[in-house]
């Protein structure tokens, strides 16, 4: 018994553009987290809250600063700049802000993350022509990318990685502080 194998034409992948000849907008918020500026889809973001307070969490690491209630529940606020920079948090301004965020990651226990703000965040719409990436020598946890958006540079969080690292800190886990080269 012979098999006998045909060969399928298989038909070239569709791409999922927009057929205008235009790169795709994306609606963004530039977002000041310390001394970087955070790129964020409008998506990912619920609410941008005054700075309260956190209330300390049992064994957090520095750059996790707490949690917060909002909308009956307790969302755990962290530092950005010092989750990547293992710098401190050092005092943090009256006028600060803290940005809810979705997790994305379909997580139970954190469903939201609140990003502690140094200043209010502002819309602007992207297109991928516009953007520059610049690198990450640093492999810096919770970045994305790193990328340049006209004279400005900006990091593109990683929200799944954050979701992960802000999960296991305020659990107990031991956290991840360093990504092995």
């Amino acid at each position: 018994m012979t098999t006998r194998m045909t060969s399928r034409r298989t038909k070239p992948a569709k791409r999922v553009l927009r057929t205008s000849g235009r790169s795709p907008e994306l609606h963004c918020m530039k977002i000041p987290a310390d001394d970087e500026t955070l790129l964020l889809p409008t998506s990912v973001m619920e609410e941008v809250i005054d700075y309260s307070q956190p209330l300390p969490m049992e064994a957090a690491p520095p750059w996790l600063l707490g949690y917060v209630e909002w909308e009956n529940r307790q969302v755990p606020v962290f530092s950005f700049t010092a989750l990547i920079n293992g710098s401190p948090v050092g005092e943090v301004p009256t006028r600060s802000k803290i940005m809810i965020l979705k997790s994305l990651a379909g997580s139970g226990r954190v469903p939201y993350l609140g990003v502690l703000l140094r200043g209010l965040p502002h819309p602007v719409t992207v297109t991928a022509d516009e953007l520059e990436q610049t690198g990450d020598e640093k492999k810096s946890l919770g970045v994305f990318s790193r990328v340049r958006l006209g004279e400005e540079d900006a990091i593109v969080p990683d929200i799944d990685r954050l979701t992960h690292l802000v999960t296991h800190a305020a659990y107990g886990a031991l956290p991840i502080t360093r990504l092995d080269d």
